[in-house]
């Protein structure tokens, strides 16, 4: 069991959400782990700093000289039973769609959870890859061209994980992240509706503030603790 010490937002340039979507047993809790777990020999920058199995983990990131926290939340299997609500795809600047390359169903699911993504989150400022696994198996029953063909269809990057490699699952939330940054970057001349009476002007944000930190505010949520539990 690793322990975390708590952290002060303020030490960060950015904080980003990302979420998992995909079908049952695609891979994303061990995606979860695989980002969760801190090798010091991999020489990945990513460094967990809160993780708790099917729920989440928080982990410290390093790009273009900025340090940025970034959650990636878990469905906790809700997908099962189609019960993930609306509050899971709030202040997500970032979405990766898994599916199984060996489970022809979990690809063709693709299509709604694509459209779950845009009924609830912010198309304007949400990111989202098509991340397929096992696209290397020989029990495979999707291709990697077929995956791509979709991926543009639906407006997405194309990004093939080994889910086993700590550094192959960090290098798609890296290049996610990159992507979530160069939206960023236009966000202050931007504004955002966060409910139907209340709209923010960006102009006003400090430079370490981010948007998922703005609506957490607002909707009053309660921010995990920093003890790992794993």
């Amino acid at each position: 069991m690793i322990r975390r010490p708590s952290y002060p937002l303020s030490q960060f340039d950015y904080t980003v959400k990302i979420i998992l979507l995909g079908d049952h047993s695609v891979g994303k809790t061990a995606f979860l782990n695989q980002i969760a777990t801190d090798d010091a020999s991999d020489a990945v920058p990513c460094r967990c700093l809160d993780f708790r199995a099917n729920a989440h983990v928080e982990v410290e990131m390093k790009r273009f000289g900025k340090r940025i926290l970034v959650k990636i939340d878990d469905t906790g299997g809700q997908e099962r039973f189609r019960s993930i609500t609306a509050s899971y795809y709030r202040g997500a600047q970032g979405c990766l769609i898994l599916f199984d390359a060996e489970r022809a169903d979990t690809f063709s699911k693709v299509f709604e959870w694509n459209s779950d993504l845009e009924k609830y989150a912010n198309r304007q400022f949400l990111s989202k890859f098509l991340v397929g696994v096992n696209l290397d198996s020989n029990r495979k029953q999707v291709t990697s061209e077929q995956a791509s063909r979709l991926a543009a269809q639906l407006e997405m990057q194309f990004h093939n994980l080994n889910p086993k490699s700590r550094k192959s699952t960090v290098g798609v939330v890296l290049s996610l992240l990159d992507i979530v940054m160069v939206t960023a970057q236009r966000l202050p001349s931007l504004t955002i509706d966060i409910r139907p009476s209340q709209v923010i002007d960006l102009h006003g944000l400090q430079n370490n503030t981010s948007i998922s930190e703005v609506t957490d505010n607002l909707d009053d949520d309660v921010k995990p603790g920093s003890k790992c539990s794993c």
